[in-house]
């Protein structure tokens, strides 16, 4: 029996057996400058279960970590603004204990009330990243109707409320004719009414009662935001509107006394009210950060075992990348040679 061996059928063979060193040596190569398996699912085989895993843990945390950045601003902010809104309103409450009740300042104490009732539809009305930091989950609405804006309904509902207790506007000189007695049952019933339940939702506020939560870990939550529905704020808003625009500066003394003094108390128990807001805040910011810094933890923690599983040693990748680059240069010349040989030349 005889049998041929063709020189073609050789050398595609050896050009076949090139082309597998070259991949392997791009593999390998890939693997020396990433430190890592080229092909992860080859290499790991029955474990890389166990990598997709950890793979998957590892995403989780650096998601919760770049929302908890987000939240993180929010407060701060958040924050920012109650120290803001205490300080405004220790101010004034200062201003209204120093005139002891008297009316000589009347009128610096309206302007005052004026701007912070300004001040406290702005900071509420605040907003970041195109988000109303204090419209609860109504994100997209402007929580707080501005009290100076044309037809305004707070401001409409207010000067009803005059109107009918009294029979004149707060701008009539008639106001300086309103008792003590009658101010103060006006202040405790019409007037209060107006800063809560639906008149306040109706009138003064579109924002959710229902604030932000997020998921600052893999098993803790956290109310993330505050709503400009807490009583401390509604609180600010009467306290404001009664200095700013009940005709203050022509009420006579006992009319004045009786906004002056319900005036601070509304201050004094929104003040409080701020303080325990700002340490809830704080709470949170606590939370966030504490969250922050165990994630930190577990996600080293993980990429080492990662590391441990894709990892290659660099130094035997090495070795085998100078053998492929040694076989590949001998069979290129074994190649070349069979590419020379005929019958003629043999004969």
């Amino acid at each position: 029996m005889t049998s041929f061996i063709s020189t073609q059928s050789i050398t595609t063979s050896m050009r076949q057996s090139i082309l597998q060193m070259q991949s392997d040596l791009a593999a390998n190569e890939t693997e020396v400058s990433t430190g890592n398996y080229a092909d992860i699912g080859l290499s790991l085989g029955a474990t890389s279960g166990e990598d997709v895993s950890l793979q998957a843990q590892t995403s989780m945390l650096q998601t919760l970590t770049n929302t908890n950045q987000t939240v993180a601003t929010r407060l701060s902010a958040t924050q920012t603004t109650l120290s803001g809104l205490q300080t405004s309103a220790q101010k004034l409450l200062n201003s209204l204990l120093e005139g002891d009740g008297s009316n000589s300042n009347a009128s610096t104490i309206q302007a005052s009330g004026q701007n912070d009732l300004q001040g406290l539809i702005s900071s509420l009305n605040s907003s970041l990243n195109g988000d109303y930091t204090f419209a609860g989950t109504n994100t997209g609405t402007q929580p707080i109707t501005d009290y100076y804006a044309t037809g305004a309904a707070n401001k409409t509902a207010v000067d009803n409320a005059y109107l009918t207790a009294f029979g004149m506007s707060q701008t009539s000189s008639g106001v300086s004719t309103i008792s003590g007695a009658n101010m103060q049952s006006f202040l405790d019933t019409q007037f209060a009414s107006l800063f809560q339940g639906t008149n306040w939702s109706t009138n003064w506020s579109s924002a959710s009662s229902q604030t932000l939560t997020n998921q600052i870990s893999e098993s803790q939550t956290a109310s993330t935001s505050v709503s400009a529905n807490n009583p401390a704020f509604q609180q600010l808003a009467q306290a404001y509107t009664m200095v700013a625009d009940l005709g203050t500066q022509n009420l006579n003394s006992s009319a004045y006394q009786a906004v002056s003094s319900t005036a601070q108390s509304l201050l004094t128990s929104a003040i409080s009210n701020l303080t325990d807001l700002q340490a809830n805040v704080g709470m949170v910011q606590t939370d966030v950060t504490n969250a922050n810094n165990q994630m930190s933890v577990q996600s080293n923690i993980l990429s080492t075992q990662i590391g441990n599983l894709e990892s290659v040693n660099t130094y035997e990748v090495s070795t085998r990348i100078t053998d492929l680059q040694t076989q590949i240069e001998d069979s290129y010349a074994l190649t070349s040679q069979l590419a020379q040989l005929s019958l003629v030349k043999f004969l």
